[in-house]
């Protein structure tokens, strides 16, 4: 337990912060449908999030170079937070755009410097293990936020006020930690290239959890309006995403576990196949089944869907090496959040062109798809053996490190 107890106040921090962004995930695709913005226009504005969210992730490890990681997530805590303010000060679908934009470059630092710091804590051979102990006390976070707004209209200031809180407290959670702030690292990014060179598969897997699971979770409110579960609105809404959630929460850790102990890429295949089949039950007959059937599949789309980001970030670290965790790690993130662009946008119009149950449809497929693909990377490329591991210091720790969405897996959500 000696592990966890290193880097809990770390974890503590980036799990508030995660709830903050799953709260806003939730209530802002509501709140512009309130505002009368269509699927199209929600989808566009759950993209530029995700620009601003890349923009955040490719500027991090300059700017963890220039301010140092501290100084660096608290100027993203408060941009961040202002931001909320603002959403419930003007609520109007252009200044929820443009506040939507900030926070995804907020959010793209906070993740970059805390989960970077994270990253390079944990030690070697407990990679898998610790890193799946973090991602489900962040589902846990992910799950309760968003019924801070239950039962209150998505563009009620007062629910808004709950990210600035949320934020607040992780800022001085991060604060009241014993371990040595990293060293500033070096401000170079790797590029796209170089880093699928490096890690093809963690890089396809990010994507495509970006892609998929943030193209979901944006239209998911929609979806759940055309099946009336739980009610409608942030009900609705809230339900749906707690009942995806919690289904990572049951297998995110575990997941991690095993995947120390078995390839990597055959436990993303693993995650994604029952993921995939789950989300091809829901498009084929979500209409048709009754409201415990429509919350277990979602159970079990998230089990998968949400789980198999760490540990693509963890093959990603696996390739990495020591010396490269930051830029890695920001690359990932970077990679994770172009997925995060394009996934609103494509799952917007296929809901638009074939109907609800487009949205599973088009989930389905590419999680199959990236079954598929970690099959055959895993027998033409064997996994790296790791090096005998180190004593753990985490107060040593000399580059910035771990810059996941997940997040969220952003995440992630």
């Amino acid at each position: 337990m000696s592990g966890y107890r290193n880097v809990i106040t770390l974890i503590l921090a980036i799990c508030l912060m995660q709830a903050a962004a799953s709260f806003l995930g939730v209530i802002t695709p509501v709140g512009l449908t309130e505002l009368k913005a269509g699927e199209a226009l929600t989808g566009l504005i759950g993209a530029i999030y995700s620009a601003g969210f890349m923009a955040g992730a490719w500027a991090g490890p300059a700017l963890l170079g220039r301010y140092g990681t501290i100084r660096l997530y608290a100027i993203a805590a408060a941009i961040t937070a202002v931001c909320a303010l603002l959403m419930g000060m003007v609520p109007g679908i252009a200044a929820w755009g443009a506040a939507r934009v900030l926070q995804g470059v907020g959010f793209g630092l906070l993740f970059a410097s805390a989960e970077s710091w994270l990253g390079q804590a944990v030690p070697i051979n407990r990679r898998g293990d610790m890193m799946g102990f973090y991602y489900f006390l962040s589902r846990i976070a992910g799950l309760l936020a968003p019924f801070l707004a239950f039962g209150m209209s998505a563009l009620d200031p007062r629910g808004l006020s709950w990210v600035s809180i949320l934020l607040c407290l992780s800022l001085a959670t991060l604060c009241l930690t014993r371990q040595e702030e990293p060293a500033p690292p070096a401000r170079e990014v790797m590029r796209p290239l170089d880093l699928f060179r490096l890690a093809p598969s963690a890089v396809t897997g990010c994507f495509l959890s970006g892609l998929l699971n943030t193209g979901t979770l944006a239209l998911l409110p929609t979806w759940t309006s055309t099946f009336a579960i739980g009610g409608s609105g942030t009900g609705a809404a809230a339900l749906a995403a707690a009942a995806a959630t919690a289904g990572a929460l049951l297998v995110q850790w575990p997941a991690g576990r095993i995947s120390d102990r078995v390839e990597r890429r055959l436990v993303v295949a693993g995650l994604s196949l029952f993921s995939g089949a789950a989300a091809a039950a829901l498009a084929v007959g979500a209409i048709w089944f009754s409201e415990p059937v429509v919350l277990l599949l979602l159970c079990l789309w998230g089990a998968g869907a949400f789980s198999f980001y760490g540990v693509c970030a963890a093959h990603a670290i696996d390739r990495a090496g020591p010396g490269r965790i930051p830029q890695v790690m920001s690359g990932i993130l970077f990679v994770w959040a172009a997925g995060s662009v394009a996934g609103p946008i494509l799952s917007g119009v296929a809901m638009s062109l074939g109907g609800p149950q487009a949205l599973f449809g088009l989930a389905a497929l590419g999680l199959f798809v990236l079954a598929g693909i970690m099959l055959v990377r895993s027998r033409v490329r064997p996994a790296p053996v790791p090096a005998a591991p180190a004593p753990f210091m985490p107060a040593e720790a000399t580059a910035a490190p771990l810059a996941s969405p997940e997040i969220r897996e952003a995440g992630q959500t």
